[in-house]
């Protein structure tokens, strides 16, 4: 395979994972996706994608955050009563641990959901088109 050929593969939208670590816009792959860390853009600064119009996940990311919270409370319990770190080691670890862990999981699902939305809205245009053109004819 030549260069050419495995740079038009690599072009397109970007696998989830990359999209929610690097708030990649599902249309032309660029870093707009986020205004904020856990925020989504209203459009894409690149492309000009609205992406206000494809969030569906505020309403949930409550949901997303108690979530993990109680993950971390079991977590640190079971840390304190087998390990019984000083309170000073927890206090520091546990606020850098759980700004990441709900950071980083409002990412994701936020990034889920847009990516979800934005391959529905994608489907729609394919059948709306398809619908045109067997109407032309």
């Amino acid at each position: 395979m030549n260069s050419g050929e495995q740079s038009s593969q690599e072009k397109g939208q970007p696998g989830f994972y990359r999209a929610a670590l690097f708030g990649l816009c599902p249309q032309c792959s660029e870093r707009t996706l986020f205004a904020a860390p856990a925020r989504i853009a209203d459009t894409c600064a690149s492309c000009g994608l609205n992406l206000a119009e494809l969030e569906r996940g505020s309403r949930a990311a409550g949901v997303v955050t108690i979530v993990v919270a109680a993950a971390l409370i079991g977590l640190a319990l079971w840390i304190e009563d087998t390990f019984r770190p000083p309170l000073i080691l927890q206090m520091i670890v546990w606020t850098v641990v759980t700004v990441a862990a709900v950071l980083g999981a409002l990412r994701a699902f936020k990034t889920y959901m847009l990516m979800v939305s934005y391959e529905r809205a994608l489907e729609r245009q394919s059948e709306h088109g398809a619908e045109h053109d067997e109407g032309d004819q």
